[in-house]
């Protein structure tokens, strides 16, 4: 489908393991197809008819992956909203019932409303992003392992459960190499992989998560990858109260890393020692010291990626 092809209107899907329900925004048009290769030739086919050019749907945890790509492929923009998002939308509107089909509805109408869609999604980082997935969830639960062992006494158990560490962390290792070795495999991801590692405090770890879950670093205006990824300070002002300042929302994964990064960078950077230095003397606490960093961080990122040049030492100063 060719950019002049199609139109402006919007369409929601309501993703369930085994179907999708489908409903056009502004028609009374609903259908219900299956979540498989079939369902989808049947679901592209009936929103081409109606002259459907963007699409959106909830980010389901995975059932929305395939849906996602054949729709991407077809030529449809897609927007995927967080559930928190759509169920904002619901209450603005004040719509209190609920089911497959009316979600489908809400999901349509809250797209309609989105002025700015992402770019396609890179085949590419959507298999490194199963494997970043894979890694994190692992790294959760030799965490959860380790801290269980500290209250085991049963030798059997003790041994059962380190047993089921060494796996996990022979597993977690090769994720990463693998993830590494696919980034290493094509030189646009190597360039931004390389110009990320030179940011102080971003291992080979983070500059991989940034390079698979932040692909849009490098052509945003300031202050929208904080933003983005959840570390920019919103007001909570009403007349003459004021507020303090909050972080919310955003990418939870990237920024989990970028939490580690920002650890690391504070205390061995000498740029962004005193800079964190200098907050905490004004009376900031740490946790706020630390966001900050990590602001100072995924901006620097964002700058280094839109210039194609690394990062200078104690430029962040």
């Amino acid at each position: 489908m060719e950019r002049g092809e199609i139109s402006r209107k919007t369409a929601g899907v309501d993703v369930g393991k085994h179907h999708l329900d489908v409903a056009v925004h502004g028609l009374e048009d609903l259908t219900q197809v299956q979540n498989t290769t079939g369902g989808l030739s049947e679901l592209i086919d009936w929103l081409k008819a109606r002259q459907v050019g963007r699409v959106g749907m909830e980010a389901t945890g995975g059932y929305e992956r395939a849906a996602r790509l054949a729709l991407e492929v077809a030529g449809f923009e897609v927007v995927i909203h967080q559930p928190i998002e759509v169920r904002r939308f619901a209450q603005l509107k004040r719509w209190r019932a609920k089911n497959d089909r009316l979600d489908a509805r809400l999901i349509a109408a809250a797209t309609a409303h989105v002025e700015a869609v992402r770019a396609a999604q890179d085949p590419r980082l959507a298999e490194l992003a199963e494997r970043m997935t894979a890694y994190e969830q692992i790294t959760d639960q030799l965490v959860e392992l380790k801290t269980f062992l500290e209250h085991v006494t049963l030798k059997d158990v003790l041994t059962a459960i380190k047993a089921q560490i060494r796996s996990l962390e022979g597993l977690k290792l090769r994720l990463a190499n693998q993830i590494l070795k696919q980034i290493k495999a094509h030189a646009d991801l190597l360039a931004r992989y390389r110009l990320l590692i030179s940011l102080p405090g971003i291992g080979p770890i983070v500059a991989a998560t940034l390079v698979v879950r932040m692909p849009e670093l490098g052509r945003m205006r300031r202050g929208q990858a904080a933003a983005l990824i959840g570390v920019a300070p919103f007001d909570r002002d009403s007349g003459q109260w004021k507020g303090q300042r909050f972080i919310s929302g955003g990418r939870a994964r990237p920024r989990r890393m970028l939490y580690l990064a920002a650890i690391v960078a504070k205390r061995f950077d000498s740029g962004l020692r005193a800079f964190g230095e200098n907050l905490k003397a004004r009376g900031k606490p740490p946790k706020v010291v630390t966001v900050a960093v990590m602001r100072k961080l995924i901006e620097a990122a964002n700058l280094v990626l839109g210039r194609g040049q690394p990062w200078v030492k104690n430029q962040a100063a």
